[in-house]
């Protein structure tokens, strides 16, 4: 499977009044990770995406949340309160901090 770009202009279309034309915009999306606008009376109404978008959409917003939280901790409190073991001090392997 060959990965496209994820800014690619999704295509608009108005929404399918028939169980086929629904079957061919969800196989165009699956099979060209194209996102399709659906229009409902002229104004965009949903958006259809490949599911390793949908994936991709799910981590950003899993990350954005942890960065909130992390952002609103008391990390010099927190670190007198419960510090981090010695053991991860120790050793001379590269540490991460």
């Amino acid at each position: 499977m060959s990965k496209q770009p994820l800014l690619i202009e999704p295509e608009r279309v108005d929404e399918p009044q028939r169980v086929q034309e629904y079957a061919e915009m969800l196989s165009q999306v699956a099979s060209k990770r194209q996102p399709v606008i659906v229009r409902r009376g002229g104004v965009d109404f949903a958006a259809v995406i490949a599911l390793e978008h949908l994936a991709l959409l799910q981590e950003l917003l899993a990350q954005q949340e942890a960065e909130r939280l992390a952002s609103e901790m008391d990390w010099t409190q927190l670190a007198k309160v419960s510090p981090p073991p010695q053991r991860w001090f120790e050793g001379d392997e590269p540490k991460p901090f």
